[in-house]
């Protein structure tokens, strides 16, 4: 206010009065600093000023109105009721900050006059509420991070700001927006929803990359609150399960190719066997001939004794019952005499034959070694000696099937006889 100035309450009889010496607000609210002129004379073409402390709020003269930038479209005066002589200045949506001393001063006829109002406003204590479930979105759609102010308070003159994890992204200050560049054109705050304790941030377009945390934090007073809100973008979960639906099946895979290597090894040492038993069977193809007839000849004494057994046990039936121990006992006797007699008689055929082998494949070659040596000196009648022949021939081991037709008869006569 200008010092040269005097000011008075009254100025030839007219003065200012403010009905209240104080007036009690709350954050948010609208407020009603009421003055007039006593007496109640038009004020059009007088000047009016309001004042904040030492900052002037409002400012009339000639019908042009000024107001501080701190109070833009928050501050007015009853133009209509000017003519009525009311000064009343009409504060929205209060601060904390403007709390305090205001001054109602009035210019006539170079004479300035004044009164005074105290507006006191209460500190509410507020906190932030937040849903600590995670919200779900797809790729593309727009979601809605819900914090809100309880009580609900205006929160059009706080100080408000949404994070990402740790990065800033959004900031609402004295009425100014700020946005990331990441964030430009898909982040906002509805101003009217602010007037309601409602912080909620809107997220347009929501990519993949924005699954994360998000803090808001808000300033008001020196007093800082904040919540927290988790968003979880569906796409992000679908890699995820994928992931692990592909780990799973590699840890499948890796189960099967150790039993597969089990089953190989398996294999391998089978087929080591089989080849160990076709080495030895192809071994047996090179054993002499008369080895093999033994073998023949062990079956067929085997053969002897089954059909001995059998035709005593027919001829058993044909003798009387007290005869039996009888012919029991014998046949036990001529069994074992006839067993040994058997044995004695395969022991010198082997032992034969095993010398005869290789003895008279010696005796051919020597043979026909000296027919060669003796067919150039010796006539052609000498050569002709069938008794070489047939001495070798005497000497050749029985065949298998003479040997076993002998002891077919064999069992006929000892059949006939019992």
């Amino acid at each position: 206010m200008a010092e040269t100035k005097e000011v008075s309450k009254t100025s030839q009889g007219l003065s200012v009065v403010c009905q209240s010496d104080i007036v009690f607000s709350h954050p948010g609210d609208d407020v009603v600093l009421s003055c007039h002129l006593n007496p109640a004379v038009s004020a059009a073409s007088m000047e009016i000023q309001w004042w904040h402390k030492e900052d002037l709020v409002f400012h009339y003269k000639n019908g042009k109105m000024t107001v501080n930038i701190d109070f833009e479209g928050r501050v007015s005066l009853p133009l209509q009721d000017l003519q009525n002589g009311n000064l009343s200045l009409t504060l929205r949506d209060v601060r904390s900050s403007q709390k305090g001393l205001y001054i109602c001063e009035v210019t006539h006829e170079s004479q300035s006059i004044q009164d005074t109002v105290f507006l006191h406003i209460s500190s509410v204590d507020f906190s932030l509420v937040f849903s600590s479930d995670p919200l779900c979105v797809a790729p593309g759609e727009d979601v809605i991070l819900p914090v809100h102010l309880l009580p609900e308070t205006s929160a059009v003159f706080m100080e408000i700001r949404w994070f990402k994890e740790t990065e800033l992204i959004y900031q609402y200050m004295k009425g100014q927006e700020m946005t990331n560049n990441d964030f430009e054109n898909r982040v906002s705050l509805s101003i009217q929803e602010l007037r309601r304790g409602n912080l909620a941030l809107i997220l347009r377009n929501v990519q993949s990359s924005d699954s994360g945390d998000y803090t808001c934090t808000v300033f008001h007073d020196g007093c800082q609150k904040r919540g927290v809100v988790h968003l979880q973008v569906k796409e992000i979960e679908r890699v995820k399960h994928l992931c692990s639906v592909i780990k799973q099946a590699h840890e499948d895979i890796m189960q099967q190719r150790v039993k597969l290597n089990e089953t190989i090894k398996l294999l391998e040492e089978t087929l080591n066997i089989v080849d160990r038993s076709s080495s030895h069977l192809n071994s047996m193809e090179g054993i002499p001939p008369f080895m093999q007839d033994q073998s023949k000849l062990e079956g067929l004494d085997m053969e002897n004794r089954r059909a001995d057994s059998t035709c005593t046990t027919k001829s058993m039936e044909e003798f009387p019952p007290f005869m039996e121990e009888e012919r029991s006992s014998q046949r036990t006797i001529q069994t074992r005499e006839e067993g040994k007699a058997t044995e004695q008689e395969l022991s010198s055929e082997r032992a034969t034959r095993a010398q005869q082998s290789p003895n008279q494949e010696t005796r051919h070659e020597t043979v026909a070694t000296d027919q060669e040596r003796s067919s150039s000196a010796v006539p052609p009648q000498i050569q002709e000696r069938p008794g070489t022949s047939q001495s070798d021939a005497a000497q050749t081991p029985p065949r298998p099937e003479d040997r076993r037709q002998r002891s077919q008869e064999k069992r006929e006569r000892k059949c006939h006889i019992l």
